[in-house]
């Protein structure tokens, strides 16, 4: 993040009295005690306005965030006033500016802001963790570009916000924040980008903490039915912090904030098209995932999701272009390097895991597999730097998603790449920490000048690479490239599997039970038709919380042994069959698995990748 001094000027009213300005910035109340209808009132204190006509600026879009999100068309009911309570004239200028005559005299606005997270989960509704949430005495999610702006050329002057909030909701954040009373906090920022990286959970209080690397890391949960507590996900995500401080050899922060929000499975909040995730920010991240009564599948959902975001604090924290450090919230500049801050990001967040036995070489080499097909589904290949600066435009805006993919390849590749060409001495993780080191929180790095200085920092043939694969589109060497590391690739192969034929599964939330799924009774081996009812699986009951133990081994068997399946079709009586997988021959489409004898180079390789 970009900062900087603030002075306070001074100024002379003859030759012995000296008058000071009012301090300069924002100074907002936000009153969560009075809500109606899902709508918090804003009131803002407002800098003083050295032009006729000023400019207040809802962000368009925010960092972390690769589409147009449009928070102004939450706010309604926008007035302003002088500081004799006299309104001024408003304009709108499109769904985020508000166009303010006479603003010398410009004291106050007041408005009404409504949250995101209740609105048509249509195109435009906002992913959660990039929204708002307004849940009177409830729970308050509050990211702060959804509440508030900033005028046009007064974004970096500091913020101060009082927060009137009922007294048994705690307010979780990784800003400053002095708590006054038990009814009363107020938050700070030098400017508005640091405001806007400051996301803040108001909940009933459920947190945990512990320290690793020189860091204190924080967990607040929101659980609406209180199934998942702070203290279990602290206790999930300290092995991965460990193992990140192991990577790093300390924590690049010396502060971390997680914030939970888990809806439960029937919540009117949770995504109609199954979507859950979370955004990154420099000292937090704001977490938005079901409540999934299997712990260890919950665990593994913690992990697959927090280990990615915690990397944030990386990049784009530590190593960032100027289009990020002062980023434009109104009409931003996209910054070419989506392979890094999300690709490579997304890698580590995986090798950190398999070097620290959290996953296992072949969990690892199916992630990446797994990788390579959802690559596969974004057509012909474009330009990672082309995609990544047109980010928020057709037809590149919707392809975003392949960042976590196609960009999590070329970071392994690239690491590959790298340790080959310097004989083990170099690896992608000494390329970040020498560009942390030189760049950090506050310094970014001219968007054209991040490639050549990488290779500049390994090694000629490195630019090669680049060239080809990342400003360029050629398909990724993936046969060549895996098998430095003695596995095989192929694109399309013959193999044999285990399995009871066609056979998915599908829950039916409204009635809690699970139904067979893409399949006919001619196609699996229990003759299970479209939408049979699963009663028990040899003998156990299936619930949510056994479903994907029991029901996993029938999708993916591990062993030949037989399964006694309980079903009902329709509102027919139980039916009990027993099966035994059988192998098939089927064609696999990318074939990625390790070879039975490895070279010793290759070995060696391997080895250094996935064990550190």
């Amino acid at each position: 993040m970009k900062s900087f001094p603030l002075a306070f000027g001074l100024s002379l009213a003859a030759a012995t009295t000296v008058v000071a300005q009012q301090p300069a910035g924002y100074r907002i109340n936000l009153d969560l005690t009075h809500v109606s209808n899902d709508r918090v009132k804003v009131v803002i204190n407002t800098p003083v306005m050295q032009e006729d006509q000023a400019t207040y600026v809802m962000p368009s879009v925010v960092p972390g965030s690769y589409s147009k999100k449009d928070y102004g068309r939450f706010i309604s009911s926008f007035k302003a006033f002088d500081k004799n309570g006299k309104a001024l004239k408003v304009k709108n200028d499109g769904p985020n500016l508000f166009v303010i005559s006479n603003a010398r005299q410009l004291a106050r606005l007041e408005y009404l802001v409504d949250d995101t997270w209740d609105a048509k989960q249509d195109d435009q509704f906002i992913f959660q963790p990039g929204g708002t949430n307004i849940d009177a005495g409830r729970n308050f999610t509050i990211n702060h570009y959804g509440f508030y702006g900033y005028f046009e050329g007064y974004k970096l002057l500091p913020y101060e916000v009082s927060v009137e909030k009922p007294a048994d909701l705690y307010g979780a954040t990784a800003l400053a924040v002095r708590r006054e009373s038990a009814t009363r906090d107020v938050l700070t920022a030098p400017d508005y980008v640091t405001l806007a990286d400051g996301p803040v959970l108001y909940a009933r209080p459920d947190t945990a903490s512990f320290s690793t690397g020189g860091a204190r890391i924080s967990v607040a949960v929101r659980s609406e039915t209180g199934a998942v507590k702070a203290a279990d996900i602290s206790q999930m995500l300290r092995p991965m912090s460990e193992a990140l401080t192991k990577y790093f050899g300390k924590m690049p922060v010396p502060r971390y904030q997680f914030l939970f929000y888990f809806p439960s499975l029937d919540s009117p909040l949770s995504s109609e098209k199954g979507g859950y995730g979370a955004m990154e920010h420099s000292y937090s991240s704001l977490y938005f995932l079901p409540e999934i009564p299997d712990s260890a599948r919950l665990q593994s959902m913690v992990l697959e999701v927090a280990s990615h975001e915690f990397l944030h604090m990386l990049a784009p924290l530590n190593i960032h272009s100027r289009e990020i450090g002062d980023f434009d919230f109104r009409s931003p500049k996209m910054s070419q390097h989506l392979w890094l801050y999300e690709g490579v990001t997304e890698y580590v967040a995986q090798q950190v895991q398999v070097q620290a036995g959290l996953i296992t070489p072949a969990e690892f080499q199916d992630r990446m597999k797994q990788k390579i097909d959802k690559a596969d589904t974004y057509g012909p290949a474009v330009s990672f730097t082309e995609m990544s600066r047109r980010i928020l435009e057709p037809p590149y805006k919707d392809m975003y998603e392949n960042v976590y993919n196609k960009g999590a390849l070329l970071g392994l590749l690239l690491d590959i790449r790298l340790r080959e060409l310097s004989q083990g001495r170099q690896t992608l993780r000494d390329v970040l920490l020498a560009l942390r080191e030189k760049y950090g929180p506050t310094r970014s790095f001219d968007d054209d000048a991040l490639i050549p200085e990488i290779v500049a920092l390994t090694n000629p043939e490195i630019g090669t690479f680049f060239r080809r694969y990342v400003q360029g589109a050629e398909p990724l060497p993936l046969a060549e490239y895996l098998g430095k590391i003695g596995w095989v690739y192929q694109p399309t192969a013959q193999s044999r599997i285990k399995a009871f034929g066609n056979l998915g599964f599908a829950y039916d939330q409204s009635l809690n039970q699970f139904r067979a799924a893409q399949t006919q009774p001619e196609r699996n081996a229990f003759g299970l038709a479209e939408g049979d009812v699963i009663v028990a699986v040899d003998g156990q009951a299936l619930t949510m919380q056994n479903a994907e133990q029991l029901l996993r081994p029938l999708v993916e068997p591990a062993t030949a042994a037989a399964v006694r399946l309980k079903f009902r079709h329709g509102t027919g009586p139980v039916q009990e069959r027993e099966a035994t997988p059988q192998e098939f021959d089927v064609q696999v489409k990318n074939l990625v698995e390790s070879v039975p004898r490895p070279t010793l180079t290759q070995q060696k390789l391997q080895d250094a990748l996935l064990k550190g």
